[in-house]
């Protein structure tokens, strides 16, 4: 979809002319199927009619899924149809003719019927060849999925580095707590030694002190004896001095 300008100068909006493609893919029995896009518009459905003797007679969407048309670029693989034919259709098959419409422009592309010839020829080499495109995606998926595996397992290893290195820095910072706990511990012990050292010098220096103070109590007395001592020794001699005087006077 382009823009244009009309003779007014006016914007105009033109409509990309329409690329339909498409084909049918085979008749089996009563059951006739095929695809059809627009490669301009390839987000749109195509409609599918079947025409006998110039009159509709049946008509559905071209929406369903296929692997082959996705694989060979046929827009997101979503532009397959089919259709369950009468009996009588289906005996009719010279007369029936298919017809792909474009909902958004109208444009219809006529889709060849193959005859059966044709479609013999084209089934047998499209079922290898499709069976062998099935195990290409079959591989390709297989692939995917070990890249995702691979992708999720590469993403557990580094959350697992992570943890690692997170557990390992937990402990050393468990252990360095430990040990300033530890010298913390240690530390308070010796001031609390050093506390009572110094108490217990105050003590023995009491004790000391104390002593030295019984041992000036003790000799006061000891001194005091000894004077009453050399007093009475004194006078005693003096008493004894004075018997013998008079004793000598006496005689």
């Amino acid at each position: 979809m382009t823009m244009a300008q009309n003779s007014e100068g006016a914007a105009v909006t033109e409509i990309a002319p329409a690329r339909l493609n498409g084909r049918v893919d085979a008749l089996d029995g009563n059951r006739l199927h095929g695809w059809i896009w627009d490669e301009a518009r390839p987000e749109e459905r195509l409609t599918v009619r079947l025409v006998r003797d110039g009159v509709a007679v049946q008509e559905v969407v071209a929406d369903q899924s296929r692997v082959d048309l996705r694989r060979n670029g046929i827009g997101d693989g979503r532009h397959a149809f089919a259709m369950e034919l009468d009996d009588s259709v289906v005996a009719a098959r010279a007369d029936l003719v298919i017809i792909g419409v474009s909902p958004s422009t109208g444009v219809a592309l006529e889709l060849r019927l193959p005859p059966p010839a044709e479609l013999a020829a084209e089934a047998a080499i499209a079922v290898p060849l499709a069976r062998f495109f099935d195990r290409v995606e079959a591989l390709i998926v297989l692939q995917r999925r070990s890249q995702l595996t691979q992708k999720e397992l590469l993403d557990k290893v580094g959350e697992l580095g992570v943890q690692l290195a997170q557990h390992r820095q937990r402990e050393a910072e468990t252990r360095q707590s430990e040990e300033v706990e530890g010298n913390g511990a240690i530390a308070a012990r010796l001031a609390e030694i050093d506390v009572f050292q110094l108490r217990f010098d105050q003590t023995l220096k009491s004790f000391d002190d104390r002593l030295v103070a019984i041992r000036k109590e003790a000799r006061a007395p000891l001194r005091q004896v000894t004077v009453i001592l050399g007093f009475l020794s004194g006078l005693a001699a003096l008493l004894s001095f004075a018997t013998l005087a008079v004793t000598l006077v006496g005689g």
